[in-house]
This record gives C-alpha cells, sequence and structure tokens, in this order.
C-alpha cells in the first residue's frame, strides 16, 4: 500500500516536476547563452541604445542625427560611439524615447558590463512572459507548454544574440494576455501601452481594446502612453519628444523594399519572390495591396464590434500575426512575439478544439522558423529564404478558420434555439 501511495503521489506531482525540469534546463540554455554573447562582445541593438542613452544624457538630439546619419551626421555618431570604446554598432536610435529611458540608468555602468545585464534582464522577459501565458490559460500543465516551446525556439537567442528589445516586448504583450484572461483592466492597458511604447505596431491591440469595448483597458493605455512619452522631456533631453514627433516618419522609410533575408513581412516576400521580375516601386504597390488584403480579413474575422468574447485569445493572436506580416520589416528577431499564436493554437488542439493533424503542421512551422535563424546564411533560393513568413501565414490561417468556425457554430445554436 505504501508503494502505491507513493507513485500516485509522484504521478499527481509529475508535471509539476515537468515544469521545473523544462524550466531548469531553459535557465541553463539561457545562461549559457548569454555567457557566450559576453564573451563575444557585439550586441549591436544595445550598443545604439546604449549610444543613444549616453548622447540623449549629454543633450544630443539623437533623433536628428537619424535623418542623415549615412552622411552628414555620420561623424557626430561615430564620435558619440567612440567615446564609450564602442565599434560594434549600426544607424541612430529611431524607436520611441522608452527604450532609451531604460537603458539610461544602464550608461552609467562600462558597456560591456551593461551588456551582460540587459541580457539577463531580457532572459527574464522571456521566461516571465511564458509564465504570463501558461498562467493565462486552463489547460492542464500549461506552464510546462509555454516553457517547452520557448526552450526550443531559436528567434529569443537572435534577440539576446543582437541585444535587442523584443523581450521586453513580449513580456508587455503576454502581460496584456494574462490581463485580459483575468479580466484585469490595469494589467491589459498597462501591457497593450508598454508594447506600444517599445514597438509601435502594438497600436492596433489598442484599437482592438477599444474594439472590444474594454473601455477601462482602453483609458488606462492611453494614459499610460500619454504619461511616459511626457517624462522623455525630463530623462532624456528637453527637445526629445519633439524631435521623435518630428522624425517620426524616417523610422518606416515609406517606399522603401526592405529584401535582405531576415526581413519576414510581406514586404520581404515580395521583394525577394520578384526581385528580378518587377521595379521596387510595383513590388511596393504590391506589398501594400496585400497588407491591405490581411488587414480586412483580421477586421473581418473580428467582425462586429462588440464586447470580449469567448474567442478574444484567437482574435489577439490573429492581430499579432497579421502585425507581424503587414509591417515593412519584420526583422526575424521580432519573431518572438510569434510564440503567443504558437501557444495559443497549440492548446486549442490539445484540448481537442481543432484537428489533431495540426500539431504536425505546427511543428513543422515551428522547426522551419528554427531553422531560418540557424542557417539563413546557408541557404539559397528565394522560396527558402522566407520559411518563417510561411510559418506566421500559416498561424494567420488557422487562427483565421477557428474563429470562424466558433462563429458559425454560435450561429448555429442561436439558430437551434
Amino acid at each position: 500500500m505504501d508503494l502505491m501511495t507513493r507513485r500516485l503521489q509522484w504521478l499527481a506531482e509529475e508535471p509539476r516536476r515537468l515544469t521545473r525540469l523544462v524550466l531548469v534546463a531553459l535557465v541553463a540554455v539561457y545562461a549559457g547563452w548569454i555567457g557566450y554573447q559576453f564573451v563575444r562582445n557585439k550586441l549591436i541593438d544595445f550598443n545604439v541604445y546604449y549610444i543613444s542613452a549616453a548622447g540623449f544624457r549629454q543633450g544630443v538630439d539623437i533623433y536628428a542625427l537619424a535623418r542623415e546619419h549615412g552622411t552628414t551626421n555620420l561623424p557626430q555618431w561615430a564620435r558619440l560611439a567612440a567615446e564609450h570604446g564602442i565599434d560594434f554598432y549600426t544607424h541612430p536610435y529611431l524607436y520611441p524615447p522608452l527604450t532609451a529611458q531604460i537603458v539610461l540608468p544602464l550608461t552609467l555602468l562600462p558597456p560591456r558590463l551593461a551588456g551582460m545585464i540587459w541580457l539577463v534582464l531580457t532572459a527574464a522577459t522571456f521566461v516571465l512572459s511564458a509564465w504570463l501565458l501558461g498562467t493565462s490559460s486552463a489547460l492542464h500543465n500549461r506552464a510546462a507548454l509555454a516553457y517547452f516551446l520557448l526552450l526550443l525556439f531559436v528567434p529569443p537567442l537572435t534577440t539576446m544574440h543582437a541585444g535587442q528589445v523584443n523581450g521586453f516586448l513580449l513580456l508587455s504583450l503576454s502581460l496584456a494576455v494574462h490581463g485580459l484572461s483575468r479580466r484585469d483592466w490595469v494589467r491589459a492597458g498597462i501591457g497593450v501601452a508598454l508594447g506600444t511604447l517599445f514597438k509601435l505596431i502594438p497600436v492596433a491591440l489598442l484599437v482592438y481594446l477599444a474594439w472590444r469595448r474594454q473601455w477601462k483597458a482602453t483609458g488606462m493605455a492611453v494614459t499610460l502612453i500619454a504619461v511616459l512619452l511626457l517624462t522623455a522631456p525630463l530623462t532624456l533631453e528637453p527637445g526629445a519628444l519633439r524631435s521623435y514627433a518630428r522624425h517620426f516618419l524616417i523610422l518606416g522609410r515609406l517606399g522603401t523594399v526592405f529584401r535582405t533575408p531576415p526581413n519576414q513581412s510581406l514586404n520581404g516576400f515580395f521583394g525577394r519572390l520578384l526581385a528580378d521580375l518587377l521595379h521596387d516601386q510595383m513590388i511596393y504597390r504590391i506589398y501594400l495591396i496585400s497588407a491591405g488584403i490581411v488587414v480586412l480579413g483580421t477586421v473581418a474575422c473580428c467582425w462586429p464590434f462588440g464586447p470580449l468574447g469567448y474567442g478574444w485569445r484567437l482574435e489577439f493572436s490573429l492581430i499579432v500575426c497579421a502585425l507581424l506580416l503587414i509591417t515593412p520589416y519584420t526583422w526575424y528577431h521580432q519573431l518572438v512575439l510569434l510564440l503567443i499564436p504558437f501557444f495559443m493554437v497549440a492548446m486549442v488542439v490539445i484540448r481537442g478544439c481543432a484537428p489533431r493533424w495540426w500539431l504536425a503542421l505546427l511543428a513543422l512551422g515551428f522547426l522551419v522558423t528554427d531553422l531560418h535563424g540557424l542557417l539563413w546564411h546557408q541557404l539559397s533560393g528565394r522560396m527558402l529564404l522566407s520559411m518563417p513568413f510561411y510559418t506566421t501565414v500559416m498561424l494567420w490561417g488557422m487562427l483565421a478558420w477557428l474563429i470562424i468556425q466558433r462563429k458559425r457554430s454560435g450561429a448555429a445554436q442561436g439558430s437551434a434555439a
């Protein structure tokens, strides 16, 4: 009897043990990767954040430098980097002030040590994001699933490889998901607001909150965005906010086709596919038309306007996929956001609400996305260079199908009643 009791107890505790095992493996992988990046010392994007934050602190208009950084303003940007002994960086800071504000205290430390702290914080944001996603679901052993997906996903490693801010972006959106799952309008609003101030594109999720009549969450998000923007002149330099508004359109570079392999948006896909067939102006028009189709399809799936329904997780994930498709450039490391739709679709399949064979498709999409991150330098052929793009399209299609099926099911039940 004692042996049977112990076995039953072990089985009861097995899910928790599995979660701990996956979490330990995740921490070990991230610790090793951080150590490698510390030795490598080439955090190209974090170096830009560091140089820019330090420049803001000195009263330099960093946003103005971005306008002609490749020509007339290049010497001043190079001098700022040289002052801190940084020789591995790219163009000046182009993003909302929040990231520079977060990095500002780190500029009191040497760049290499500051980069190490940034990587540790980034790793923590990824782990916390997985925890928030897991706890937002009622699925049994849900945290283990979220940690397992994160453990095998390459985009977070690529994010840390560059010192990008995407971990904080994923954490923000995961907080929004967690808040909505608990009907906590404060967390939902904070998550969407912070996400918008990290990368701008989550502003579409602010519209979604209003679309689903989450007025308190919407108000919270708008208020927090306004407050944080107004702190920029106080923490950076007095003209930072005005300068950002003046140079806002530099970031999008309207009319530009970004066909380099790391770009996995519609812009990059058509840029590579049609490079030898059409001139860039026509390719850009095709990109705009296709982006418009994705937007209309997403709105149609979220139609009609009304309160937050049972399928809001699917709608939220659908919008995340759409944003990754329609932006002018979705660099590979930004695909960390796919963790949200991957988790949501896997959760639906495991619960038996979608075909089981979808798991094979999810695994294939996951695999080719990882392979692109590991091997894209060795890949040749336009179609192979867009594998993560296909994954995003696949997830968008799955989510759209699930949303439509649920609406049809609800309509049928209403008719029967």
